[in-house]
């Protein structure tokens, strides 16, 4: 688990939590979304009482901002990214998670952007090859 990150993500990261009071582990920017791994336990943090937290470093950061908790193992991370899971598989670097019909779609987000992102943070946090939703 050895994450690299530039001057540009530190400083979105250091914002983030001066925004927010949110311990990040992680952040990507993607498209014209930014997500951002907090520390277990501070999801509530990062996002405030309705939402304001997150609402107000959206409008500082001018673009959606997503948020995930850690976890300890990579089953609850990813019962915390797709809490729809059914079942969740482990098998030599890959990850395999059921859901149903109707939340696939919502998962893989539109041309795969959504699980490209999931699968980026795998390999950072989990040094997992890739998630597959079945």
């Amino acid at each position: 688990m050895k994450i690299t990150l530039d001057q540009n993500t530190i400083q979105m990261i250091d914002m983030f939590h001066n925004l927010t009071g949110a311990t990040a582990v992680d952040c990507i920017q993607e498209d014209d979304f930014i997500y951002f791994v907090v520390a277990k336990g501070q999801y509530g943090l990062a996002v405030g009482k309705s939402g304001a937290k997150i609402k107000n470093a959206e409008r500082v950061f001018k673009k959606p901002i997503k948020v995930f908790e850690h976890a300890d193992g990579i089953e609850e991370f990813i019962r915390n990214i797709v809490p729809d899971a059914q079942e969740i598989t482990i098998e030599s670097g890959n990850v395999f998670v059921r859901v149903s019909q109707k939340d696939r779609a919502k998962i893989i987000g539109k041309a795969g952007k959504n699980i490209k992102v999931l699968n980026k943070f795998l390999q950072r946090l989990f040094d997992m090859e890739e998630m597959k939703v079945k």
